[in-house]
Formats: structure tokens, C-alpha cells, sequence
């Protein structure tokens, strides 16, 4: 600051200075002053007002260096100081931020431990219902057990499908129910909460009058499920079915499944179920979590009582005889008569010396053409991946013949993939359009796609199959034939796809939808038959441990149509107690499955 005065005065001095003595030295150029009087008092007056402007300018500019050389020397001082502050300042902030990470871990355990003591109760309480005394069962118990056995609510298929459908009574598919319906969870055999899978539901209110009818509520929704995916133990036969009481409301709608749903009999079988989604680059994402909808009606068949003398019908044979001609007239009055097989849509006895075109109009639908192009898709991935493998096992693969032919056979794949990849487009749409008709010409190039299959486009085949005849061209009828029935049955899922199918087609899909079946029915009498109440059916032991003290709610057997094999021609049966049955908790049922 001393500087910068210095350097004010010392500026303000030579300015008045300079200035004076140029005053002087123009006066002395003239020889007289400087005239008027006035004009030189001016001048004099601004003589120190300029000095002093003069000296400020100066004096500024020097304070100005000054500070800019200072500015350095603080900014190290500065550093050197927050240098020894540092220390404080970091480890506050790292106790700042220790701290925040101990709120969230504390937050991510708390989250943890409520989830494990949600867990343990929902195992707890799977453990008590499984260990639960049951209370002997009462006389009106038993009253209600030998009512619900002397009749059944036999089940069939509504076929071919009423649109737009009129029962809220179906199999497969999701839940029509209220946003609120608890859908079964049940620990697997990872530990880990599993959805069930939905097998069907039944509207009570729907019902006809019948023999046992007071056994079950007169209005409200039964939801059965099934633990279908192979992922569980025992524990999964329990609180398998939902009641919903009262009627449907406007609210209700499709309910899909909580969590994620595994595939129908695991990712596993799934693939060889159904082989035409192998191609996916994870085809256990694709696989089917749900079966197909299928609308349900249902009605009564009495138990055929013994016959006694004097009955009408005695004289027909042996009263077991007569019995079992009785049967077989309610079932037929039920369930229609006995089909025969129709191998219309079936690859048996069909040409290979010809491309075999299934029925006029076919392929019908993107259903069709997703699983012809599925197929095929899959075999070329088999026998890309085979052909690989074998290549990478040449010790000189570019040099030995053999290593040549293979990577030959892989560029003739790539080329007839690039080749048809337009219509190789139809195997990626969506669920939702699977039921679109094809337009004439997909249809035909796709046959024309299906006859180069047919005259050898391909190779032969290099990888391993167990049989030859699924190997191309020899496997092609059979992918026609999986193909005409999967589109088929899509197309009467939809008003519109009905009218793709010829009368021939619908009737050969008959057979998959019916209960009577013919040369086993008229044979020795033999069905597999869906049913509420009634008598299960004795396939090892289930239905005779379970019979005398509960109460055959639902039985399923196998079914084409549904896609479900229930083992090897078995039943799932859910059982409920009478009392249980009495108080309307569902909850209670109990689950078995049997196959031979």
C-alpha cells in the first residue's frame, strides 16, 4: 500500500510539474501570456486536476501489479493450509460417507430380513397346513362323502368353440378373476417362491340342479392349480385351489401369474414338447407357460345302482352286465357318441414322392407357418452346431478333406437361410398374430419353400439322430402334420380363423376333444374322463387311501387337446374334506398325482 501512495505523490508532482513548465514555455514562445485572462486561470486550474487524474491512473496500475504478484504467494500459502486441513476434511467426509453406506446396508438387511421372516412364514404355514390334525370326520361328514359318490359332474370340451364365448367355466389360459386373487406360490426345491400353474376354473353359479348340487356353493369362481413345471416336492399339492365368492363384475379380467412362471413340465421336456422353438437363442424363454383355452360344460351322471329282480332291464344279463350297459348310455347321452381316429391330419401312409398338402387352403395361419419355419430353423441350428463340433475335432481342419466337405455343408446352410430370409420373417411374430391368416402369397412361398425340402435342398444330415426318419426329407410329413393340427387348432380359437378350415379339418379335431373314443369305448368300455365329485379313478393308490374321508372336488385326467399327459395316462386329483368343504375353505384341498 506504501508503494502505491509513494507512486501517487511522485506521479501527482511530476504531472503539475511538467505541465507548469509547458505553460511557461509556450508563454515565453508567444513573448507575452497567454491571452484572454480567463482562458489562462482555466489552464492553471486544470493543470493539478490533471496532475491528480494522471497520478490516480498510476497509482492503480501499481496496485494492480502488486496484487498479481502477491496472488501467487497466497495460493501457495493457501495450499499449504488446506494441505494441513485436508486430513479433518477427508476423514469427515469419509464419516459421511461410512455413514450413508451403513443406512443403505442396515436398509438392504432390514429389506432382507423381512423378506427371509416373509418367507419363513409362508413356509411355516405350508408346514402346519401339511402336519395339521384333522379332526375325525363326523356323521354328516360321512353323509356328504357317499352323496358326492353316488354322482359326478362329468366335464367335456365345448367343440368346435361357441364365439364369442358364454361360460366362465374353461381349462388353460390365465384366471378371468379380480385383480386381488391370490395365485399359489410355493417354495421349489431351490427354495424359491414359484407361481403354480393355472389348470382351470369352474363357475359355481353356472351349475346345473343335481344329485349332490348342495354339496357345493351355489354362487362364486373355483381357480385349480398345479405345480406342472417339476420344480417341487411335496409340499406343492397344498393350497392348490382359490374360491372367489359371489358373481363376476365388470372389473375382472385375465390375471397373469405373479412371478415367473417356468415352462409346462420344465424348460427340460419343454424341448421336446415342442421342438419347433429349440431355435431360440434361449428357448426357455419361449416355451409355453400357459395351456390353450378351452371352454368347459358340465353335467350330471348318476352312479348306475345295482340290478335288483324285477328291474326292466334284468333279463338284458348279468346285473353287472346291465350295470355297465347303463353307463355307457349316460356317458354317450353326455359326451356324444364314441369318435374313431381320422388320420386326415396325420403324417401316416401320406406321399413323399409328392409335396403332401394336408387339406385345401393349408398352410392357414402364421400358428402354421411358426411351426414349420420353427422346425426347420431348429434342425438347421442341430446340424450347424454338429457340424462345428465335428470340424473342431480335425487336427488340420483347412488341410484334411474331410474339414473342407464340413465347411462346405456350413456355407450351403448360411446360403439357404440368406437365400429365404423373407419368409423365414414369419417365425418371429408375436403371440398375438399367430392366429393371422396368411396372405396368398406367403402361402405359396412357403410351399415352394416346403417342395425344395421335400426334393433334397439340403444336405444330408451329418448329425447323429437316433432314428433315420427324422432326418430330411423323411421327417418333412411329420412336421406338416404337427403343423396342420397347431394351426388348426389356433384358428378355431378366433371367429375369423374358423372359416380357414374346411368341415373335414374341424372334424378330424374331433377326436383330440372328445371323452369317448372308439375302438377302446364300444371295446371294453374304456375313457379318460374330467369330473367334479364322483368316484376317482383307482390308478394305484390315492383314491382308495383318500375316498373314505374326503371328498373328490376335481379330477383331470389326460387330454390332447390341452396338451396334458398327466404322467403316463394319469389323474390329478384334488381332495377336500367335508367339513372343509361345508365352511367354504378351499384353501384345504389337497392335491395327488398318479400314472402308470
Amino acid at each position: 500500500m506504501l508503494d502505491t501512495i509513494l507512486t501517487f505523490v511522485a506521479t501527482l508532482l511530476v504531472a503539475v510539474f511538467a505541465m507548469i513548465m509547458l505553460l511557461a514555455g509556450v508563454e515565453t514562445w508567444n513573448g507575452a501570456m497567454i491571452e484572454p485572462l480567463l482562458l489562462r486561470r482555466t489552464l492553471l486550474l486544470l493543470i493539478p486536476i490533471a496532475g491528480i487524474g494522471l497520478a490516480f491512473l498510476r497509482a492503480r496500475r501499481s496496485l494492480r501489479k502488486a496484487r498479481a504478484k502477491r496472488e501467487p504467494a497466497d495460493s501457495c500459502e493457501n495450499a499449504r493450509s488446506a494441505g494441513q486441513a485436508r486430513p479433518a476434511a477427508d476423514l469427515a467426509r469419509r464419516r459421511t460417507k461410512a455413514a450413508g453406506r451403513d443406512v443403505a446396508a442396515q436398509m438392504v438387511a432390514e429389506s432382507q430380513a423381512r423378506a427371509k421372516r416373509s418367507d419363513d412364514a409362508h413356509r411355516a404355514k405350508i408346514r402346519a397346513h401339511v402336519e395339521r390334525k384333522a379332526p375325525p370326520t363326523s356323521d354328516a361328514g360321512r353323509a356328504a362323502i357317499a352323496l358326492a359318490a353316488r354322482a359326478c359332474l362329468a366335464i367335456r370340451h365345448v367343440f368346435p368353440p361357441r364365439h364369442p364365448q358364454r361360460s366362465m367355466s374353461f381349462f388353460g389360459s390365465v384366471p378371468l378373476a379380480p385383480d386381488d386373487l391370490d395365485w399359489p406360490m410355493i417354495h421349489n426345491r431351490k427354495g424359491l417362491l414359484e407361481p403354480l400353474t393355472f389348470m382351470g376354473q369352474v363357475d359355481l353359479g353356472a351349475l346345473p340342479d343335481g344329485p349332490a348340487r348342495s354339496l357345493l356353493p351355489a354362487h362364486g369362481y373355483l381357480y385349480f392349480f398345479a405345480p406342472m413345471s417339476g420344480n417341487f416336492d411335496g409340499d406343492a399339492s397344498h393350497f392348490v385351489v382359490r374360491y372367489v365368492e359371489g358373481k363376476a363384475r365388470k372389473d375382472w379380467g385375465p390375471q397373469h401369474n405373479p412371478g415367473f412362471l417356468e415352462p409346462i413340465d420344465g424348460a427340460e421336456n419343454a424341448r421336446y414338447r415342442y421342438p419347433w422353438l429349440t431355435w431360440h437363442d434361449k428357448p426357455e424363454k419361449v416355451y409355453p407357460r400357459f395351456y390353450p383355452r378351452i371352454e368347459i360344460e358340465l353335467g350330471w351322471l348318476e352312479d348306475v345302482a345295482e340290478v335288483e329282480e324285477g328291474d326292466p332291464d334284468a333279463g338284458d344279463g348279468f346285473p353287472w352286465e346291465v350295470a355297465k350297459q347303463r353307463r355307457r348310455q349316460q356317458l354317450v347321452a353326455f359326451h356324444g357318441a364314441p369318435v374313431s381316429w381320422n388320420d386326415a391330419l396325420s403324417a401316416h401312409a401320406k406321399p413323399t414322392d409328392r409335396l403332401w398338402i394336408p387339406f385345401e387352403g393349408f398352410p392357414t395361419n402364421r400358428r402354421t407357418a411358426d411351426v414349420l419355419l420353427g422346425y426347420l430353423k431348429s434342425y438347421i441350428k442341430e446340424e450347424t452346431i454338429g457340424i462345428k463340433a465335428r470340424l473342431d475335432t480335425l487336427p488340420a481342419r483347412f488341410e484334411d478333406p474331410e474339414g473342407s466337405r464340413l465347411s462346405a455343408l456350413l456355407e450351403r446352410y448360411a446360403q439357404f437361410e440368406k437365400d429365404h430370409w423373407r419368409i423365414f420373417q414369419l417365425a418371429t411374430t408375436g403371440e398375438a398374430q399367430r392366429g393371422n391368416a396368411l396372405d396368398e402369397n406367403q402361402r405359396t412361398e412357403l410351399l415352394a419353400l416346403l417342395e425344395e425340402l421335400r426334393a433334397g435342398a439340403l444336405p444330408e444330415g451329418v448329425l447323429e439322430r437316433h432314428y433315420m426318419h427324422k432326418r430330411l426329407p423323411m421327417v418333412l410329413n411329420e412336421w406338416i402334420a404337427r403343423a396342420a393340427v397347431e394351426g388348426a387348432e389356433s384358428a378355431l380359437t378366433d371367429p375369423d380363423g374358423i372359416a380357414q378350415l374346411p368341415d373335414a379339418v374341424v372334424e378330424a379335431l374331433r377326436y383330440r376333444h372328445s371323452v369317448l373314443r372308439d375302438p377302446d369305448f364300444s371295446k371294453n368300455g374304456s375313457y379318460a374322463q374330467h369330473q367334479m365329485l364322483g368316484r376317482g379313478v383307482a390308478i394305484q393308490d390315492a383314491a382308495e387311501l383318500m375316498a373314505p374321508e374326503h371328498i373328490l372336488l376335481l379330477q383331470l385326467r389326460w387330454d390332447n387337446a390341452l396338451d396334458w399327459h398327466m404322467g403316463d395316462a394319469g389323474a390329478a386329483q384334488y381332495w377336500i374334506r367335508p367339513a372343509d368343504l361345508a365352511a367354504r375353505r378351499f384353501e384345504n384341498t389337497v392335491l395327488t398325482f398318479e400314472s402308470h
